[in-house]
């Protein structure tokens, strides 16, 4: 068995792909992008390629969203406060969401 199989920090998901599969446009994917939310890796072609960790992550970022009714400014602004405070944010996501 390969170790890029079980590797959740490999980034091999296209945008259409990783969108697919979280059940979201590309275009979210590329505005939680440009908010600073995420950070796809690139190709030396420039294409995003997502792992599994940055998928977990939009889907932490949906839930917020949806379930505690935050804007795209208050997610960035818990992840702030997260990081002033060395929070780690899977740690903060566990507390918020259910």
């Amino acid at each position: 068995m390969h170790r890029w199989l079980h590797d959740s920090e490999k980034p091999v998901y296209t945008i259409h792909v990783a969108a697919e599969l979280i059940g979201c446009h590309p275009r979210t994917l590329r505005i939680y992008e440009e908010e600073g939310l995420i950070n796809p890796k690139r190709t030396p072609k420039n294409y995003r390629l997502y792992s599994q960790n940055d998928l977990a992550l939009v889907r932490k970022i949906a839930n917020l969203i949806d379930e505690m009714n935050l804007t795209l400014s208050g997610v960035k602004a818990l992840f702030t406060v997260a990081e002033s405070f060395n929070i780690e944010i899977d740690k903060m996501f566990d507390e918020l969401l259910p």
